[in-house]
């Protein structure tokens, strides 16, 4: 189905308005989610700064009191002589450093895999399998971080749970050799409570603890800790601050869609409300543009009466706005074109007339010819041949000169032509000079304006050699180059000067015998080949004058036909 303007014009300022609204609606709530996810990263980050502070509060205190109870004097003479019955004693003095955020203090020996353990609940000398103190064992390694606890699983508890641990060495007081490993504990619960639970949830997102090689070691779910962290999915917004001294990450990963859940209802409401707002857009355009063509209307009617031949007819100028004044200018198209046909039925009948009065002087040339005729049989009766040549000559440049001389000949009839007026010209001038041809076969059938050559000529005769003299010369040349045609006419004569030159280009010399000047072969020349058809001359005092026509090289009759 094809659409009207009308139809066009109110569909395009629809669609413009649904876009624009869409376009609009997207923008804006692109803009807020960002500024919503951009907010909750900084109270998230906000607040695992916090958390991250806590924690390390807690590691600070148990990395200290794991190098004081090492390095307590008391507490290393009693390790150094150690035997069961300094086990109060040893455990009362490692009660004395559970405080605060420290959830139990052990003192393991590994020569006699003995446990010494301070908790919440108990106080115990433990002998200890190899595997339940392997943990132990992994403790008394050399750490790369110190500074950094090391998070493991408390194999020797009566319920095995996650803890936070720093393991320092107690040294021999005498020798300076290791007797045992001071360890200090803080459970992953406690941590949990007093920094997750508390500061490290903004209230839409679930928090962890990530140890430095990427291990859950404190969330919400317990099934995760210890177990290695997985990538974030796309839908998921990760916030993360690390620990300045522990050097564990503290991170929240909250789902976008719930972060984002008021503004994408919010969303839905402004897109139901730009739905509503473009069915009222829809409306008023509707009004506005009906209005606004019912003068494209009146000017669409008054064309189909212009179109059915009613040249009358005009349409209502309404406004003075483009419409308008395109209503204008086609009512007075409308009257130009009525006066124009006016005109042209006068011309045309006018024309008629000149055409009549044109077939009655066709009588006077074809009079001529036949006259001319006469004289010449006359003359080849009386054994005057030369006569006779000269005639028949002078006949055929009579019928070419009367012809349309923007028509196009052969190269060939063209050198006729020429042949037949140098005839008459050295007839007239008593062979005091010759005339050479050299025309290259190949473009005998080459097409040429008419009367290009003769003007040159003539020029040639008349302001070229000196005809009181005798040993005159003019050669023609003609012959193709590549795709062009070069014709040059060459005397050996008195040569032109600058002013003579300007005075031949100008048209101020004329052809005597045709009329056409070399100005006009020149003007000719750019009317029919343009930039490739040329006409130059060279002259001088000591060689005469050489003029030079190249142009296309043609053999259709009707290529350069204009």
């Amino acid at each position: 189905m094809k659409l009207g303007f009308r139809q066009k014009s109110i569909l395009s300022m629809i669609f413009v308005s649904m876009i624009v609204s869409i376009a609009l609606s997207a923008v804006l709530y692109n803009n807020s989610v960002d500024v919503i996810e951009e907010n909750y990263t900084d109270s998230a980050t906000n607040s695992l700064t916090v958390c991250a502070g806590m924690f390390d509060d807690m590691m600070r205190e148990a990395y200290y009191t794991a190098i004081n109870a090492a390095t307590d004097t008391e507490l290393q003479q009693l390790v150094q002589d150690y035997d069961s019955s300094t086990d109060p004693q040893i455990l009362e003095r490692l009660a004395s450093y559970r405080n605060g955020s420290i959830d139990s203090v052990y003192c393991f020996l590994p020569s006699q895999s003995l446990a010494l353990k301070v908790t919440q609940s108990e106080q115990l000398a433990q002998p200890c399998s190899e595997e339940d103190v392997l943990w132990m064992y992994r403790l008394t390694d050399v750490q790369d971080d110190p500074l950094s606890p090391q998070y493991v699983t408390d194999e020797t508890s009566v319920v095995k749970k996650q803890i936070f641990t720093y393991a320092k060495p107690v040294h021999n007081t005498t020798d300076g050799q290791t007797v045992g490993y001071i360890i200090v504990n803080v459970d992953e619960r406690d941590v949990y409570f007093s920094c997750l639970q508390g500061h490290g949830n903004p209230g839409r997102g679930s928090s962890y603890i990530i140890t430095p090689d990427g291990r859950v070691a404190s969330g919400t779910n317990l099934k995760l800790l210890g177990t290695q962290r997985k990538e974030p999915q796309d839908n998921m917004l990760v916030t993360s601050v690390t620990a300045p001294l522990s050097q564990y990450e503290m991170t929240i990963v909250a789902d976008r869609s719930v972060i984002t859940g008021d503004i994408t209802r919010t969303r839905n409401q402004i897109f139901l409300i730009a739905l509503l707002l473009n069915l009222l857009a829809c409306i008023l355009i509707l009004v506005i543009v009906t209005k606004m063509l019912r003068p494209l209307k009146n000017l669409e009617e008054t064309m189909d009466q212009v179109s059915q031949g009613d040249l009358t007819a005009r349409t209502e100028v309404q406004s003075e706005d483009e419409i308008g004044r395109l209503s204008k200018g086609f009512n007075d198209m409308i009257g130009q074109v009525e006066d124009l046909i006016d005109q042209l039925v006068t011309e045309k009948l006018l024309k008629k007339e000149a055409e009549i009065e044109a077939l009655k002087y066709q009588i006077t040339p074809h009079f001529m010819y036949n006259t001319l005729n006469s004289i010449k049989y006359a003359a080849v009766l009386q054994n005057s041949s030369e006569i006779a040549e000269q005639l028949e000559a002078f006949i055929e440049l009579l019928q070419l000169s009367a012809s349309d001389r923007g028509a196009f000949i052969t190269m060939e009839q063209e050198i006729h032509m020429v042949q037949n007026y140098t005839k008459l010209q050295l007839f007239r001038y008593a062979n005091s000079f010759t005339v050479d041809f050299d025309v290259s076969p190949d473009i005998a059938r080459c097409y040429v304006p008419s009367l290009l050559i003769q003007p040159l000529v003539e020029n040639a005769i008349l302001h070229g050699i000196d005809l009181k003299k005798s040993g005159g010369r003019i050669v023609v040349r003609a012959a193709k180059e590549g795709d062009m045609l070069a014709i040059s006419v060459e005397d050996n004569g008195r040569g032109m000067t600058e002013d003579d030159l300007k005075q031949l280009m100008s048209g101020e010399r004329r052809s005597k015998f045709s009329g056409i000047g070399v100005r006009n072969v020149r003007e000719r020349l750019q009317l029919y080949y343009g930039e490739k058809g040329k006409l130059a001359f060279y002259s001088g005092a000591q060689y005469g004058t050489v003029a030079v026509i190249t142009m296309p090289a043609s053999y259709d009759a009707e290529e350069y036909t204009i």
